[in-house]
């Protein structure tokens, strides 16, 4: 029987990449798409996006971005999870509640984490983590 690949988590940095128009970013997710994987992200992600906005006319382009992706909402198991992760890496490592909220869902739904920001995500065991491009 043929094992089904695993779903994507899409790390914010991914989309502020596809939003600012870089072709590897847009070329990895065609990529993706052609190998029929499910692509999600984070509703943490899809908020820093829309923080990172300076005007509607951004804020508008931003949301059309996030339509085209699962969304991932934050569930009690997935805060449970991010909250172990804060009490055991924020003082040593530095984690953060976004990333820490975005590693959990992963953990959580057993996803690929596609992220061009893997110092943030390589100390937490058990998370499947990878620079797209």
């Amino acid at each position: 029987m043929e094992q089904l690949a695993k779903a994507v988590l899409l790390d914010t940095t991914v989309l502020i990449d596809l939003f600012r128009g870089k072709e590897k970013a847009a070329d990895f997710i065609e990529q993706e798409r052609n190998t029929k994987r499910l692509l999600a992200i984070s509703i943490v992600s899809a908020m820093e996006l829309i923080v990172g906005c300076r005007n509607k006319i951004e804020v508008d382009k931003s949301q059309q971005l996030i339509a085209e992706f699962s969304v991932v909402q934050i569930l009690p198991n997935i805060s449970a999870q991010a909250y172990n992760l804060l009490v055991n890496y924020s003082k040593s490592h530095g984690l953060l509640i976004p990333d820490a909220l975005i590693a959990a869902t992963a953990m959580i739904y057993d996803m690929e984490l596609a992220t061009d920001n893997l110092r943030d995500f390589l100390i937490l065991p058990g998370l499947h983590v990878y620079k797209p491009y």
